[in-house]
């Protein structure tokens, strides 16, 4: 007599219809046979079965395994995206309660429940898995840009409290995105996503074993990488070389202390700097930031004979300096000058540059002389000059009476 297997659906309601139609009491492995439009899309080695597949409005990546296992990894999937950690999108998971097995015991016979799960997420659009991206033969600044991007995942992760567990090159999805960047606009830029999260704990702190334990997991797979592809005929002696893993590290160590000030930062000030002031990878300048809001604060709260709250200082500091100097940066076309700053890099840079030519010249250089010492020595052409000494002389009027008091 054929059995029906029950079927239990967990999934978002986002999803449920489309899922709702696969054939779930067959094995993903047969869906093939059944007319399931199953894609062709290159992935990493899998300890599961593992199947893409387009249903309805939507493509999902399915992937075979325990219940305990789906539930737990679609809550992980959850906390991760809630905490803005670049991962999949959980759309849920389906069970297939097939009839229990019967195991001989002692006392008789006794039966197990025979229960397989699915975890189901939605397919990440113009990604490159380890299994095609690390075949090709980059030069070794474009790996260097895959490698920053990963990095960024890392800090992501552990500055969340969430500790990886398989962190390796299999269970990561490099991909290009265009983002809005604070005051310059849209951009392309290289992102990781976490692509499995089985093993992924979370904490409200991990330690710095933990985290040292996950970078050298991920080297580890970084040789596999390199052997891998020397077993398919693929010589790739650069896809993870020493130099690669002290670039990996020394970066990760920079941008985890950046990312503990930032959050410090908020904690201090209710301000996010990624959200407003756009990416900072130097934690010198996260110091500098909070010292220009510090003396914001002094001359507000001199101004109205009151003590003013970080909180209140930071927002009008943001408003009435930080945004009409990056809102000039961009109007006047500057930061094509410095190819690869942020409107907040150059900001502190240039604010940073006046104030240490003062120091050392003993009197207020100015901003135009300050401006104009900073396009001598990164980038800007004689030619740029006059357009340069025009922003300093704008920007002197947007500080006004502040500059002397805020900069000194």
């Amino acid at each position: 007599m054929n059995h029906s297997p029950n079927i239990r659906f967990h999934v978002d309601p986002i999803f449920e219809n489309e899922l709702k139609k696969l054939p779930w009491s067959l094995p993903i492995a047969e869906w093939h046979r059944h007319g399931v439009p199953v894609l062709d899309i290159k992935r990493g080695i899998s300890r599961h079965v593992v199947i893409f597949v387009k249903a309805g409005r939507f493509s999902f990546g399915i992937k075979e395994i325990s219940e305990e296992i789906s539930r737990k990894e679609i809550d992980h999937y959850e906390q991760m995206l809630l905490r803005g950690i670049h991962t999949l999108v959980p759309a849920g998971f389906v069970v297939r309660e097939e009839p229990p097995i019967p195991v001989k015991t002692p006392v008789g016979i006794q039966y197990e429940e025979n229960f397989i799960s699915h975890t189901v997420t939605v397919l990440v659009n113009k990604v490159l898995p380890d299994s095609l991206l690390y075949s090709r033969n980059f030069r070794e600044e474009n790996r260097r840009k895959i490698w920053e991007a990963i990095v960024r995942l890392f800090v992501q992760l552990h500055s969340n409290g969430i500790y990886w567990g398989d962190a390796s090159l299999a269970n990561t999805l490099i991909k290009f995105e265009k983002r809005e960047v604070p005051f310059v606009g849209m951009q392309t830029m290289l992102f990781a996503y976490l692509s499995d999260a089985e093993t992924v704990e979370i904490r409200p702190r991990i330690s710095r074993s933990m985290r040292e334990a996950d970078l050298n997991f991920f080297f580890e797979s970084m040789d596999w990488i390199v052997e891998d592809l020397r077993a398919s005929g693929i010589n790739r002696e650069l896809a993870g070389t020493e130099e690669d893993k002290a670039f990996i590290r020394e970066r990760y160590m920079l941008l985890y202390k950046v990312e503990k000030k930032k959050k410090k930062f908020e904690q201090q000030t209710s301000f996010n700097i990624d959200k407003f002031l756009g990416s900072i990878f130097n934690p010198a300048y996260v110091d500098q930031f909070l010292k220009h809001i510090e003396e914001h604060k002094w001359y507000m709260s001199e101004r109205q004979q009151q003590d003013v709250t970080l909180a209140v200082a930071t927002r009008d500091w943001y408003e009435t300096i930080f945004v009409p100097i990056c809102a000039l940066f961009r109007s006047e076309h500057i930061l094509e000058f410095f190819k690869g700053k942020t409107a907040a890099e150059l900001y502190i840079e240039i604010m940073n540059n006046k104030y240490y030519l003062s120091e050392k010249a003993g009197t207020d250089v100015g901003m135009i002389a300050a401006m104009r010492d900073y396009a001598e020595r990164f980038g800007a052409a004689d030619t740029h000059q006059t357009i340069l000494e025009q922003l300093a002389g704008k920007m002197m009027k947007i500080l006004g009476l502040k500059e002397s008091m805020l900069l000194r």
